[in-house]
């Protein structure tokens, strides 16, 4: 049996959503990284002050990341009902 035919065998749809989710959050910061001189000048700081935005979007993945996972569990899946 070929393995693309082999459902069992076929990661869960929410694996493939953990995955781009995760790729989407790490560039992010990569991205804002890259344009932010240009971001510096249009909300007229230094690009320190601006490369602070970088600083806080990071806090807020490390404090939210563990809040979400906390509190997810608590609510009912939708699927499940």
């Amino acid at each position: 049996m070929s393995p693309s035919k082999d459902k069992s065998r076929a990661l869960p749809f929410v694996v493939h959503l953990l995955g781009i989710g995760a790729f989407l959050m790490g560039t992010t910061e990569f991205i804002i990284a890259g344009i932010l001189p240009d971001l510096a000048v249009d909300l007229g700081v230094g690009v320190a002050q601006a490369g602070l935005l970088i600083t806080a979007f990071a806090i807020g993945m490390i404090v939210g990341a563990p809040v979400m996972g906390l509190a997810l569990p608590r609510v009912p899946a939708p699927w499940a009902s």
